[in-house]
């Protein structure tokens, strides 16, 4: 199909209202969490940018900081909210939970890369690489929020918690820093055919073409839920 004809084709809920909100609230706390962290990590750099206004940028740094932190935290909650106790919440944490056919399919995806097998791995509603960024996301957020608390409220446990909580908050700063920037902006948006930005996040919609190749399994069951409801019908 012609890039020309996408505009015109069908189009399919991929995200809901709830996960586009949660989505939101995760990029914009993230950079700037990221940002303001980053600017304690390197102040010179940032004293040598704002001079003789170091001192109260720095002072709204770190308030924007700990206001990031306690949104992404209730953000934490919403989604833990959505996944327990909305049909469509439970519907996304089952199918994101790991299952053996993910890592047959990470197997198979690596031969057809490296071009042994001709056969590309057929996905369903998520595949490997989405489930391990989700459940990583997860653990580094736990992480973040635990160690992010010890260094807020630094003067209840002992130095030796604030030193290896600093070194660990930093370390899974600079990791899920990495990650977003490598990994997700090119699986999400750089990559041909979806360059330069997927509208999924705005929208919540994905093209059918695009449903059909990045997730074979669950178009050929909403195409056959469709077939059978206008068979019902006639």
């Amino acid at each position: 199909m012609a890039r020309s004809n996408h505009a015109e084709e069908k189009h399919y809920i991929r995200m809901t209202i709830h996960e586009r909100i949660q989505h939101h609230l995760v990029w914009s706390t993230f950079i700037t969490l990221a940002v303001t962290g980053f600017m304690v990590e390197f102040p010179e750099e940032w004293i040598a940018v704002f001079g003789q206004y170091r001192e109260p940028v720095f002072y709204w740094r770190g308030l924007l900081h700990r206001i990031a932190a306690v949104v992404m935290i209730a953000n934490l909650f919403y989604q833990t909210w959505y996944l327990a106790f909305t049909r469509d919440g439970r519907s996304y944490f089952m199918d994101m939970l790991p299952t053996l056919q993910d890592a047959k399919d990470m197997l198979f995806n690596m031969l057809y890369y490296l071009r042994i097998s001709k056969d590309k791995p057929q996905f369903d509603r998520f595949n490997y690489k989405e489930k391990m960024e989700y459940w990583t996301g997860w653990i580094g957020n736990i992480i973040i929020t635990l160690t992010g608390f010890v260094l807020w409220l630094e003067h209840l446990f002992p130095k030796f918690f604030f030193d290896v909580s600093i070194l660990v908050h930093t370390m899974e700063a600079i990791l899920a820093s990495c990650a977003i920037m490598v990994w997700h902006f090119y699986e999400v948006h750089l990559k041909p055919g979806k360059f330069p930005m997927s509208k999924i996040f705005l929208n919540g919609k994905i093209p059918e073409h695009e449903l059909e190749e990045e997730h074979p399994l669950q178009y050929q069951r909403i195409k056959q839920a469709e077939e059978a409801s206008a068979a019902s019908k006639a």
